[in-house]
């Protein structure tokens, strides 16, 4: 990345330090006042500057939705840092830019594409704009019951059927590491005259080490939402988003922006942003390349184990795998007869291991900037002896069984939304309208979205999938015998 500007400077935190260093009399929210009003616990705990740090918009801290001083510089220098146009701190996660983008790009009655796949955010986005989803999606990895990247001819043919989309939305890196052909993808979209948008929630890092995949602003993405607090080190629910080009309307963008964040950002989380931006700028290739050389050792240890597998480099090729993230390791014991849950919850209770994430085949380990030696060697250790211990005892498991057809939609997802809704059991539901999403892992592509019709394929697949010991996710009730359906018949 070529940054032009000084990465080590921090404008908000300085502006916030500043402030704070003058001990000003408080008659400005919040209540707690500069951690006076703390209860005692809690300070003899965390310690009092950070809650001198819990600031409103007073005199020289700026105003984020109308920034023009040091969240403004601060922003600059993000854009600068990952070769952006423009940059917006986000304090209300990646969910709420993707909800302002998609919001931005289509509005209500119009097309955009978007994965099948699609993070429950892109859900909200579509429920908020009214926008019209013309799903795609990615490759199957059937024999790792993985979902792969998505075709660049699948996107093409899907925009010739739909001429009329305003864009497309794709997510790369996956949870499970898996990159797609971004750059592919970007070019038909923008031959296709669309607008892209990219999910880099577990990508923000790729801008800092040339050995990770380029960043989807290097490929020429229009506009890309990066949670920076899940791999560069700011705090939860801080994150960022970029444009780059002039394809975003960037007037009706800020509006959007005011729209899904509060009207009260956290400066704590402001100043986590711009702290975490100057770090990676400056340091972040040497702190990822500490991080791909762990990683790697412990992909190779691990996958020389009886009956364990880690995700890794060897994907790519197939399924439109286009790269894979090495600064995660996504374990599988699945040839031990262990699903992902069971190993999740094994390495939590028996080894004090507190993994990322759980399927039915895997278990996702997410390395960070804060990531030492010690973590890896006691995951090491936990699954040297897991696989020691269960070596031969269990039936090892499979996935290879096909998902019903995709369902007509019969209303938008905005219009299932709200609409009167009840619940009935999965065998009454057919013929209904889906008011939800159910998501079947493996292989993590939903079977129904909200506003589809729940067909008798869909129906049987549901019946089968339950009854054979595996769960779904998206359940809107207590348990996964009951569907929410449009009260209205269609």
């Amino acid at each position: 990345m070529n940054m032009k500007k000084d990465q080590s400077k921090t404008p908000l935190f300085d502006a916030v330090t500043n402030f704070v260093s003058k001990n000003p009399t408080p008659f400005f929210i919040p209540a707690h006042k500069m951690g006076r009003g703390i209860d005692p616990r809690w300070l003899d705990f965390a310690g009092e500057n950070i809650f001198k740090m819990d600031l409103s918009e007073v005199n020289g801290l700026d105003d984020l939705h109308e920034a023009r001083g040091a969240i403004s510089e601060a922003q600059d220098l993000a854009a600068d840092a990952f070769g952006a146009d423009h940059s917006y701190f986000l304090i209300n996660g990646t969910s709420c830019g993707i909800v302002a983008a998609i919001c931005t790009v289509a509005s209500e009655g119009q097309k955009i594409i978007v994965p099948r796949n699609a993070h429950k955010s892109v859900v909200f986005g579509l429920i908020t704009s009214g926008a019209i989803p013309v799903y795609i999606s990615a490759e199957i990895h059937r024999e790792k019951g993985l979902l792969g990247g998505v075709s660049k001819d699948k996107l093409d043919a899907l925009y010739a059927e739909n001429k009329d989309a305003k864009g497309v939305f794709a997510v790369s890196p996956s949870y499970h590491g898996v990159c797609c052909d971004m750059q592919g993808l970007i070019d038909v979209t923008h031959e296709r005259g669309g607008i892209f948008i990219a999910d880099e929630a577990h990508g923000n890092h790729v801008y800092f080490n040339e050995k990770l995949s380029r960043g989807a602003l290097a490929l020429g993405a229009d506009c890309a939402c990066q949670s920076i607090h899940k791999m560069s080190g700011s705090l939860t629910q801080s994150s960022l988003l970029h444009v780059k080009g002039g394809r975003m309307n960037l007037g009706r963008l800020k509006s959007n922006l005011q729209m899904t964040q509060s009207t009260s950002p956290s400066y704590i989380l402001q100043v986590s942003l711009d702290l975490a931006r100057s770090r990676m700028a400056t340091q972040g290739r040497d702190i990822l390349e500490r991080l791909i050389i762990m990683s790697n050792a412990a992909r190779k240890e691990l996958s020389a184990l009886p009956g364990i597998e880690v995700l890794g480099d060897d994907l790519i090729g197939e399924a439109e795998i286009a790269g894979y993230d090495p600064v995660r390791l996504v374990i599988s014991a699945r040839k031990l007869g262990i699903d992902g849950y069971t190993l999740y919850r094994i390495l939590r209770d028996r080894y004090n291991i507190e993994s990322e994430f759980g399927d039915y085949f895997y278990t996702v380990c997410v390395m960070g900037v804060g990531s030492e030696q010690e973590d890896v060697d006691r995951l090491i250790f936990a699954i040297k002896d897991i696989s020691a211990g269960y070596k031969g005892q269990c039936k090892p498991l499979s996935w290879d069984e096909a998902l019903p057809p995709t369902p007509p939609m019969i209303i938008t997802p905005r219009a299932a939304h709200f609409s009167e809704r009840t619940f009935v059991h999965r065998n009454e539901a057919k013929g209904r309208v889906s008011a939800q999403m159910i998501v079947p892992y493996p292989p993590g592509i939903p079977v129904l979205c909200p506003g589809e019709l729940i067909t008798e394929e869909i129906c049987d697949f549901l019946d089968g999938f339950i009854r054979s010991g595996r769960h779904f996710h998206g359940s809107e009730s207590e348990n996964q015998d009951s569907i929410a359906v449009v009260s209205e018949r269609k």
